[in-house]
């Protein structure tokens, strides 16, 4: 037992640290979306002028906000869930049904990082020409003197990192489904929601 709770503990205290930084960061990327609406909102209705890259970022925003956020939900229970059925189930069988949905679900993950990753690598990812515009407009590249660009392959990679992040979450899952169904709740108790996250 202390071999499995001394790796749990290592595990789950990496994966509390990576998560709060992901959050952060969704957070960051939440408030920029948010920015690039209302300016787009601003230069098409007020001034008639509706700037070519606003609604491609805010797009791209979305999708890493949510790539970055999901994984904490699926850490600390926060996506809704069917549980009448675990519910009517004694202890056991109850934690053995939950270890082969996470099982069955580290299997799914494994296959989805395979084609996202795939899907990153592949060679038909253009460049993405709205973001182009942003570098071209603000003016980054001639005063940095670099050639950067955006490319669509940017934004799928969110989906990759995604798949990681669930990834470490679910083993963690089933190490403290193996360790309840083993031992005891009190010895693998599920991890503490952070505040932010708490709901009332």
């Amino acid at each position: 037992m202390e071999g499995l709770r001394t790796v749990l503990a290592v595990h789950g205290g990496i994966n509390a640290f990576v998560l709060r930084v992901c959050r952060g960061i969704g957070g960051a990327a939440m408030g920029l979306m948010v920015a690039a609406v209302l300016l787009q909102i601003f230069f098409r209705y007020v001034l008639n002028n509706a700037l070519p890259w606003p609604e491609e970022a805010a797009r791209a925003l979305m999708i890493w906000m949510m790539a970055l956020v999901a994984p904490s939900a699926y850490r600390y229970a926060g996506f809704v869930s069917i549980d009448m059925l675990p519910d009517m189930l004694p202890r056991r069988p109850r934690l053995v049904l939950a270890l082969a949905i996470l099982t069955l679900s580290l299997a799914a993950m494994i296959v989805m990082f395979g084609q996202a990753w795939a899907h990153f690598s592949a060679p038909l990812l253009f460049d993405s020409s709205g973001l182009n515009r942003l570098l071209q407009d603000s003016g980054i590249n001639e005063l940095l003197g670099t050639q950067l660009q955006f490319r669509t392959a940017y934004i799928y990679l969110a989906m990759s990192v995604l798949m990681v992040l669930l990834l470490s979450v679910c083993i963690e899952l089933i190490m403290r489904t193996l360790g309840r169904l083993i031992w005891t709740d009190d010895d693998f108790q599920a991890p503490v929601a952070p505040i932010s996250m708490a709901v009332d």
